[in-house]
């Protein structure tokens, strides 16, 4: 007695009037959950995918679509749609519904992809490394010879990987695809060549110094340029840098992640600088040119008369360069105004004399305080 076929739509748990990507949606997660390979001996599993496969082949093909709509399975004759004979007339794009990487497993599995699989060079991989600089060097750039251990092509074999330098040869257990198939039911399965593995190809008769890689380790001094404004944290690129490729393919890169350490005069906020200054009460009463540090050298500051402490001078362009950008920061400037702590005889008797002359008129937060709390 023979089962009733299912509803293609039922199957998928979709509408008649579903879109394109509700129905690659609802095929790729029943797909995934029913696969063979995750329900290992379970036959209700297999039978579900291979339902749900069939399914898909037909409602993702607009004239089988058509047919199906209008006459159901009987529009595929007695015995339905063959759906492993669809797959032979209609390639599916598994790409398109899993991605890349299932898209490959998926055309593996039914059958997309015969004979020897390309095999790509892959470059060398990248090197990455830490380096730290002072605050100065981070702010005007510099050139910082580094050492640093990298793979290279091996001398003895001349990157070949053989001792009698004459290479890899082709896997005869996968016939240089990289990969081998085993069935499972109704469907064919490949994974990486066990022998090769995956590479296609093996060293008869391996190197000694690099046992059979083509790759040895070696020290390399290289001069790595900081450019102006770099901040910390930052990652420098150095192409071609990193460690050699096996069989010859183009080196990987050097990436560089920069400490810069901390400064005890001056920090920064992008490409501004800021500092502190201190004064004297007479030079902040009186005004005053002082003095200062910057990046760069000593210049003069004007301090202006009645200066208080906390107030902010800023110096264009005393700032640092802008990473990747034209012009320099600002150097903000903070005054800190500080009083005697002790007074000879003479200043003792100034001091008592500007008292005497003060006129709380002129200091307007004392006299706000005074008249608050008298």
């Amino acid at each position: 007695m023979s089962t009733e076929k299912r509803d293609y739509y039922e199957i998928l748990g979709i509408q008649k009037n579903a879109t394109t990507d509700d129905l690659k949606k609802a095929y790729r997660t029943l797909a995934l959950k029913y696969h063979p390979d995750r329900n290992m001996g379970d036959k209700s599993a297999e039978e579900k995918f291979k339902e749900l496969t069939e399914a898909y082949e037909v409602l993702s093909d607009p004239e089988k679509k058509r047919i199906y709509d209008q006459y159901g399975h009987a529009g595929f004759g007695p015995q339905g749609v063959d759906w492993r004979e669809g797959f032979g007339r209609v390639r599916m794009d598994f790409s398109d519904i899993f991605g890349d990487s299932f898209g490959d497993f998926f055309s593996d599995i039914f059958g997309g992809a015969t004979g020897s699989r390309q095999q790509t060079p892959v470059r060398g991989s990248d090197v990455e490394i830490s380096l730290s600089i002072s605050f100065r060097d981070a702010a005007l750039g510099a050139e910082k010879t580094i050492n640093i251990s990298r793979l290279d092509d091996c001398s003895e074999c001349n990157g070949t990987g053989s001792r009698g330098k004459k290479g890899p040869v082709t896997c005869l257990q996968c016939q240089g695809s990289g990969q081998v198939q085993y069935s499972q039911g109704f469907i064919a399965f490949s994974q990486p060549c066990p022998r090769c593995r995956g590479e296609g190809s093996v060293v008869p008769d391996p190197c000694p110094d690099c046992r059979g890689t083509g790759l040895t380790r070696a020290l390399h001094k290289i001069v790595a340029k900081i450019p102006a404004g770099i901040e910390n944290g930052n990652t420098l690129r150095i192409r071609g840098q990193g460690n050699a490729g096996r069989g010859k393919t183009p080196r990987g890169d050097l990436y560089i992640t920069v400490m810069v350490d901390p400064d005890s005069f001056f920090h920064r906020r992008g490409a501004d600088l800021f500092c502190e200054i201190i004064v004297t009460a007479s030079d902040a009463a009186l005004g005053r040119d002082v003095e200062m540090p910057t990046l760069t050298g000593k210049v003069k500051v004007s301090v202006p008369a009645g200066a208080q402490t906390g107030d902010v001078l800023r110096l264009r362009n005393l700032g640092l360069q802008k990473l990747n950008a034209y012009g320099k920061g600002n150097l903000f400037v903070s005054l800190k105004v500080e009083l005697p702590r002790s007074l000879g005889k003479e200043e003792r008797i100034a001091w008592e004399r500007i008292r005497s002359l003060e006129n709380l008129k002129n200091y307007p937060n004392v006299k706000k305080f005074r008249d608050k709390h008298s």
